[in-house]
């Protein structure tokens, strides 16, 4: 993106420090912003990902810009601040995270520190060192927030849940009764995390609810985007593995079982009981059928519709989902469709008896 952030000050000396980098030119330049290489100017921090980019850096009035180890010497114009690094984009993240934990310091969330006077916080819950709970919370009986957490503003915590250590519940998130949220989670705002699976059975014409007791697991480290929906499990878990990142109006469905380090794009749905395996990626409006198995490391495509198990390391497109190469085959196939019929058009004509 090209767009300005702001951020609280950093030294370019601070930043190699914090990227490991080795400083070219200027170490006491103050950083105050970040912003896209095109568009970066004094006083901000960008990063060049390719060496064969690095004409880009004729500005003379650019402030810091991270550039990867194998261009030292090429760069002959550039009359800012570089710091070679490994991996820029890597350490331009480092560099952010750092500006933002600093602007965060000095800038609490809504209601400042501590237990806001608006939250309504049961007598049996305990909180946790350093936790900030903001203005109307409410944390029901038994819950456990550990230290360092932060809820902002309209934030519900059900009876008997858990917040780990240093997770971040943005404003309106509801964690419902009988879950637990493990350390360091992020959960944007208007999330919902343990509604009730979709659960129901058809008696004399009627569909009857069935009771939904089981709960949610959020593994540490995950992070869960506006407006995303995890319901909990019928009997036993619902379970979001350690590292997951997913993104914003994503619905997990009971029971599904998610492993480690997954990537869940905006508007994927998971139904019922599905098993999802480590490092997998679902795209964006992808579907996933009930009772089904993903196997580790696979790739579903954008809107695609699986409707049956993958083995390991598949990829696979469309709907109902075949294997990326074979989609793509059929697509060519089908696009030759009125071609084809031309001529077999032509041909029953010519067999015709005259």
């Amino acid at each position: 993106g090209t767009a300005k952030i702001e951020m609280n000050k950093l030294t370019a000396a601070q930043i190699a420090e914090i990227t490991g980098g080795e400083l070219e030119g200027d170490p006491q330049v103050i950083i105050r912003g970040a912003n896209s290489i095109e568009k970066v100017s004094e006083n901000e921090i960008a990063f060049l990902e390719k060496p064969q980019d690095l004409n880009i850096l004729e500005k003379p009035d650019a402030g810091c810009v991270l550039v990867p180890k194998q261009a030292k010497g090429k760069i002959k114009n550039f009359k800012g601040t570089l710091i070679y690094v490994d991996n820029p984009k890597w350490a331009f993240v480092l560099a952010l995270r750092k500006m933002e934990s600093e602007t965060k310091a000095s800038n609490p969330p809504a209601g400042g520190t501590g237990i806001h006077p608006t939250a309504v916080i049961e007598p049996r819950a305990n909180i946790g060192k350093n936790a900030v709970i903001g203005p109307y919370c409410v944390i029901g009986s038994d819950s456990v927030i550990e230290d360092g957490v932060i809820m902002e503003a309209h934030c519900c915590v059900g009876a008997n849940s858990k917040i780990g250590s240093g997770s971040r519940l943005y404003p309106a998130v509801v964690i419902r009764e009988n879950c637990e949220i493990g350390r360091n989670v992020i959960i944007h705002a208007g999330a919902v995390i343990g509604s009730d699976g979709y659960g129901y059975i058809k008696i004399k014409e009627k569909h009857e609810k069935v009771p939904q007791i089981g709960r949610v697991v959020v593994e540490d480290e995950v992070e869960i985007g506006s407006l995303a929906a995890v319901d909990r499990a019928a009997l036993g878990e619902t379970v979001i593995g350690r590292g997951t990142k997913i993104d914003n109006l994503v619905h997990i469905a009971h029971n599904v079982k998610i492993g480690k380090n997954c990537l869940i794009l905006a508007q994927a749905g998971i139904s019922g009981s599905t098993r999802i395996g480590d490092n997998v990626i679902i795209a964006g409006q992808a579907g996933l059928a009930d009772h089904i198995e993903i196997g580790d490391n696979s790739i579903v495509m954008a809107q695609s519709g699986v409707i049956s198990g993958l083995e390991k390391g598949s990829m696979v497109f469309g709907t109902p989902a075949r294997p990326r190469k074979e989609f793509f085959r059929l697509e060519a196939l089908i696009s030759k469709l009125p071609e084809i019929y031309e001529l077999f058009r032509k041909l029953r004509k010519s067999s015709l008896p005259k």
